[in-house]
């Protein structure tokens, strides 16, 4: 099959059976939109809770950024340890010390796999990325 636009004899560089670009696309439908979240590992699952209970030291919450696409979950960042608050307060490095170092290289990870950042929240991990 031609490449909408190509010279008769040439192949398209898909792979067989890959969905290929038709003249009916638009750019923003071939567009991937990846978003950066704050996950309570605990909250994931009854037995995560149970486990990060366990295993944590007084008090404590682990959390990890994760980078999803849709639902799908494509990027976690290492773990990191909270005070567990006693107001829904969102964790901050002076005294979740890793958050800042586990944000970093998440998103070390998402520009190395080509994705651009295209937008930020009010929240340092709260970040938009499209390829």
């Amino acid at each position: 099959m031609r490449r909408p636009g190509a010279a008769r004899g040439t192949l398209a560089p898909y792979p067989s059976g890959a969905r290929q670009p038709g003249w009916g696309d638009r750019a923003e439908d071939l567009l991937e939109t990846l978003h950066v979240e704050l996950q309570d590992i605990g909250g994931t699952a009854w037995w995560a809770r149970i486990l990060t209970t366990l295993a944590s030291q007084s008090g404590s919450v682990q959390f990890r950024f994760v980078g999803r696409v849709a639902d799908e979950v494509r990027y976690s960042s290492s773990t990191f340890a909270s005070p567990t608050p006693i107001s829904p307060t969102p964790p901050e490095e002076q005294w979740a010390p890793g958050m800042t170092r586990s944000l970093e290289e998440l998103v070390s990870d998402i520009r190395h796999d080509g994705w651009t950042q295209t937008g930020s929240g009010s929240e340092p991990w709260s970040l938009t990325f499209e390829r």
